[in-house]
């Protein structure tokens, strides 16, 4: 039991949380800053604001056609009813929202490269059945310089609005490009200074039409739609559908997760929770564990790590501020970390009970097993309905369902980790060769 909390407690990053995340966000941001500063040792040059599309926006009113050239990775969410588009972009250099924020109802998968029909288009009502939101500054501070190299912020011209009635078609989405194109009615925004220079204005708000694109590639796609649970008319009961796993499309050298469940872990000793995802794919042995860095550093530094324990090794990946980064294992000063479906596939489970407890999460029951011995207790609450792979006992002869939430008592530590979500059928795919290799 010993060695099943340490594997659990080394997975959760508790164990040296302080130590090993600590030395990672210090390290990662003190490179970041040095490549973005331009003071990094590497060969290759790094683009401060790397450009991952472009937005035209063309007015019926006052400024004619807007043309955006730099743009982030645009965000695809979705989830069980809904597609959520977003980004930002560089039209000025203000503290203030500059980029758009699209979300669609359907229950359609709208991914062009997952359908027969490829070269289908929706197209959906504003505001029937979508909500465009569009912030920019159509003079384009953000490239403009004046003689004594002067650039300023924002100007009055700023504009940020919701499209009142239109349409939105999705032309491409795909793990390639994403293509966007809209229409619609807004009400512009003007500002009248009181006198040059003043800080006093008043503004008025005047109608136009605008139509315009958003043009990107290799959108972030983030899979939040969650195991739906249906009722048997039948039966009368409330079972939970998972859909079939696919077939590993894994190329060779690069991992392909299937499934996500997030989990809400608390840490009495620290007076915190962590939210965060295992990442598994049924057809292999690997794992991943997703954090988001945010939560880890203090907001310090954006971004995603992904930790990948497979075959007894630990790779460790991480996406900020438009770079790709592999961390090797040295930083966690030798420690190893190992995968526990692997260490506890020959488990002795004798002592394994089960309590004859139930109780009900995220609408599924759940029956109380317990293992123990003289230093620990692990309380797990399984839900036999749930057809979704479990990241440590993964032996259904042993136990059969999912394991939703768990509770180690010892007297070394101490913790929970609860199911708040669980994603089937996502795609994500990690190569390795895309990451470069850092410390």
């Amino acid at each position: 039991m010993k060695t099943l909390l340490k594997l659990l407690l080394i997975v959760l990053i508790f164990g040296s949380t302080q130590t090993f995340e600590a030395q990672i966000f210090k390290k990662l941001k003190d490179k970041a800053a040095k490549v973005i500063s331009g003071e990094n040792d590497i060969e290759e040059e790094v683009v401060k604001n790397p450009s991952f599309g472009s937005v035209i926006v063309t007015h019926s009113n006052t400024y004619g056609s807007v043309d955006i050239p730099e743009v982030k990775k645009i965000k695809a969410e979705q989830t069980n009813d809904s597609y959520n588009f977003s980004t930002s972009w560089w039209s000025h250099d203000a503290d203030i929202h500059d980029g758009f924020y699209l979300s669609v109802k359907t229950t359609e998968d709208l991914r062009h490269d997952r359908n027969e029909d490829k070269a289908v288009k929706r197209t959906f009502k504003i505001p029937e059945e979508a909500t465009l939101k569009l912030s920019y500054d159509p003079l384009l501070p953000h490239y403009d310089k004046n003689k004594e190299d002067y650039k300023r912020a924002v100007t009055d011209d700023y504009q940020t609005y919701d499209v009142s009635k239109g349409e939105v078609t999705i032309d491409v989405l795909s793990e390639d490009a994403i293509q966007i194109s809209f229409n619609g009615r807004v009400n512009l925004r003007k500002i009248v200074r009181h006198s040059n220079n003043s800080e006093d204005y008043s503004e008025r708000y005047y109608e136009a039409t605008i139509k315009g694109g958003i043009d990107g590639t290799s959108p972030q796609f983030i899979n939040n739609t969650t195991v739906k649970k249906k009722e048997d008319s039948a039966q009368n009961s409330i079972d939970y559908t998972v859909n079939e796993a696919p077939n590993s499309t894994a190329k060779p050298g690069t991992y392909q997760f299937t499934f996500e469940t997030k989990v809400k872990v608390t840490v009495p000793e620290q007076n915190r929770s962590y939210d965060m995802s295992y990442l598994l794919n049924p057809s292999e042995k690997y794992i991943g564990l997703k954090v988001d860095m945010g939560a880890y550093s203090e907001e310090e530094i954006a971004g995603e790590s992904i930790i990948i324990m497979d075959k007894g090794n630990s790779h460790i990946f991480v996406e900020t501020q438009g770079m790709k980064m592999q961390i090797s294992q040295n930083m966690m000063g030798g420690q190893q970390m190992q995968n526990p479906t692997d260490q506890m596939e020959n488990y002795d489970y004798t002592n394994l009970e089960k309590t004859g407890k139930t109780k009900t999460i995220l609408g599924a029951k759940c029956h109380e097993y317990t293992m123990s011995d003289s230093d620990i207790k692990m309380n797990l609450w399984v839900a036999p309905e749930v057809n979704l792979p479990n990241w440590f006992i993964q032996n259904q002869e042993v136990l059969k369902g999912h394991i939703m939430e768990y509770t180690i008592v010892s007297k070394d530590a101490n913790m929970t980790s609860e199911t708040i979500a669980i994603n089937d059928n996502i795609s994500k795919t990690i190569n390795p060769k895309e990451y470069r290799k850092m410390f």
